[in-house]
């Protein structure tokens, strides 16, 4: 009996090794190779190369969610960031709900300076993710740059209840209260960055602010 479950586990293994070589050895789909080429540039650090590889058949996967998604990434780390705004937003049109196409498109209009729109798309991200770490940090940040203290203690607030061991928040949150005239929880919460992050500047000039 042993013999023969032996053999009958040895057949299905050289099964599965017959198609698994037949399968590998078959052309690869075109947005397949056309992928694999373009990530293999990137690694190599050439960029140019990696956009034109999925350029080359651009025309054929113009709706393809991934393709518009990479592109939109490509061009970014190359500096294009018009461009890369064009693939991100064609790759958000494709699917509304990605959380990761608005993440991304993010990056060129913050590279371009258009920050109503960064804020928009912070607001819609938080939408569909209420708790999403990034979207409620920045957009915190940026209305604590803006001066707007309250709003920015909002988004600041959640972020660091749910992360309170990180150092962007305590110290972004231990800047707002600082600003809001609240010195005990802005120490405390600077005392935490400069905790988490040893010799930190901005901690350090915080502290100084609320001695």
């Amino acid at each position: 009996m042993k013999n023969y479950l032996l053999i009958s586990l040895t057949a299905i293994a050289a099964i599965i090794i017959f198609f698994a070589s037949n399968l590998t050895s078959q052309d690869q789909p075109t947005n397949v190779k056309a992928f694999n080429a373009s990530i293999n540039k990137e690694k190599s650090g050439d960029y140019n190369g990696a956009i034109s590889e999925l350029q080359k058949v651009y025309s054929d996967y113009k709706s393809d969610y991934l393709f518009n998604l990479r592109l939109g990434w490509l061009y970014y780390a190359n500096a294009d960031f018009n461009n890369s705004k064009k693939y991100y937003s064609t790759a958000e049109k494709i699917n509304p709900s990605s959380v990761e196409a608005k993440l991304g498109l993010v990056f060129p209009l913050a590279a371009l300076n258009q920050w109503d729109e960064v804020k928009r798309l912070y607001g819609e991200i938080i939408k569909l993710d209420f708790n999403n770490y990034t979207a409620n940090l920045r957009l915190g940040q940026i209305l604590l740059n803006s001066s707007d203290f309250p709003n920015a203690k909002t988004f600041l607030e959640k972020v660091y209840k749910l992360y309170p061991g990180e150092y962007e928040p305590n110290l972004s949150l231990g800047y707002t209260y600082y600003y809001l005239g609240n010195n005990l929880k802005a120490k405390t919460l600077l005392t935490n960055a400069l905790m988490l992050s040893p010799k930190d500047s901005l901690a350090t000039a915080g502290l100084k602010l609320v001695k």
